[in-house]
């Protein structure tokens, strides 16, 4: 999650993207294909910070 209410995700789950549009979060997607090919993914993308 980017914030408490925004997720970040791939733009090749549009179905998952709509559950959670439904359940009043925010979606932001993005083309990731290249890392999927890799076996990667949005998370493997991702720095937490605290």
């Amino acid at each position: 999650m980017l914030d408490d209410t925004t997720v970040l995700m791939s733009a090749s789950a549009p179905r998952t993207a709509a559950l959670l549009r439904e359940r009043g979060l925010e979606v932001v997607t993005t083309p990731v294909t290249e890392f999927e090919k890799l076996e990667g993914c949005v998370t493997c993308l991702s720095v937490r910070v605290r």
